[in-house]
């Protein structure tokens, strides 16, 4: 019996680089790469009661993100409102429930 095995493709750099691109720009990654590329901040709603607003660097598949000039705010008892400002942090993407790009 003759079984066909597949045939194997050899995958170049470059065409490796043109598949991420492609899917980076038509999915729902494109709002982080547009804001990354324009240097647009984006508003990031978290677990526990955390937003921030910052300057995408870097995000993976996971929506893990790396964030540039963080600006935290938290919403303690009632509606009191707690602000700080951290120079860089790494996000990981469980703790995201959302993002919306800034005019």
């Amino acid at each position: 019996m003759d079984s066909e095995q597949p045939k194997k493709v050899a995958r170049t750099e470059t065409k490796t680089k043109e598949l991420l691109r492609t899917t980076v720009a038509d999915g729902p990654f494109s709002l982080l790469d547009t804001s990354m590329k324009e240097n647009k901040r984006v508003f990031i709603q978290c677990r526990n009661s955390k937003a921030l607003l910052a300057h995408v660097i870097a995000f993976d598949k996971h929506f893990n993100l790396v964030l540039k000039g963080v600006q935290e705010i938290t919403e303690s008892h009632g509606s009191e409102q707690k602000q700080r400002t951290i120079e860089n942090l790494f996000l990981r993407g469980e703790s995201v429930v959302f993002i919306v790009k800034l005019p």
